[in-house]
């Protein structure tokens, strides 16, 4: 067997997993990919790494976003003020890649992560929302003001936050972004999933852009899109379960994410 086939084998599925859970709870992915490619492909040089999981990320953002856009669930508005925001820091976290010293960065936002996730899982909901959008019924899903009004320089201003972070670690920013609209913003589970998959389409996309052009994919483009392959197809069936999950298990599973994440950037740095 090839080497080109023993790949897709082994990172199709992975690219399954990622983009089916990644688009269950709209985080992108990146922070099972991460972690993913850094075992199975010891070798890979971190700068080509972020790069690939960003690359992937949109992909499977990039399918997502087509399924919940049939489903009416994004907020457009809300969707256009976090792209303009997380622009300057999506293109900005790749230049930084090699300048930053992670080193110390990586165990404190790790750390930070934790305490968020364990905030999330003590804490799912706290009556953010009704009744019937806490069990997810259709009839809470009310097409694009769903998230009603919310502090537009509060969420601009974490956006462009979330979209440097993100893009330095190589995870997206969805595993932030949608605890922050939920926590910070008050959108429901359900829109701040979907809202939060157009976002990271966007910025994944420029990031991979910026990767590209810094040269940081004269390799690996073939791991890449057998990644690609498995997220497109995981991404549309993980926004199907989501109709029939309740939003305050979508917010246990992002908890549950967030933990995940921090747990290993914690461990990397011993």
């Amino acid at each position: 067997m090839s080497s080109a086939l023993v790949d897709f084998a082994r990172l199709a599925p992975l690219g399954f997993v990622v983009g089916l859970y990644g688009t269950l709870i709209g985080a992108g992915g990146g922070f099972v990919l991460v972690p993913a490619l850094l075992l199975l492909m010891p070798d890979m040089d971190p700068a080509t790494v972020t790069s690939t999981s960003l690359a992937v990320i949109f992909f499977n953002a990039y399918s997502g976003t087509l399924a919940y856009v049939r489903m009416r669930r994004i907020d457009y508005f809300a969707a256009l003020l976090f792209i303009l925001a997380g622009l300057p820091g999506s293109v900005l976290g790749p230049v930084l890649t090699h300048q930053f010293p992670r080193e110390g960065f990586e165990p404190v936002f790790g750390i930070v992560l934790l305490a968020a996730g364990v905030w999330l899982a003590w804490q799912p909901l706290s009556g953010l929302l009704s009744p019937s959008a806490n069990r997810g019924e259709p009839n809470s899903q009310r097409g694009p003001e769903q998230s009603g009004h919310f502090n537009t320089l509060v969420g601009a201003v974490g956006s462009a936050y979330i979209g440097l972070v993100s893009t330095l670690l190589g995870i997206g920013g969805g595993v932030i972004q949608v605890p922050f609209l939920v926590r910070v913003l008050r959108f429901p589970p359900h829109v701040a999933t979907a809202t939060s998959q157009l976002v990271l389409a966007v910025l994944a996309l420029v990031a991979t852009l910026s990767h590209f052009f810094l040269g940081e994919f004269k390799t690996g483009v073939d791991r890449t899109m057998f990644l690609a392959v498995g997220v497109m197809m995981g991404a549309p069936i993980g926004a199907m379960i989501s109709t029939r999950v309740q939003g305050s298990m979508l917010v246990r599973l992002l908890s549950l994410a967030l933990c995940a994440v921090g747990v290993r950037l914690v461990w990397q740095a011993f």
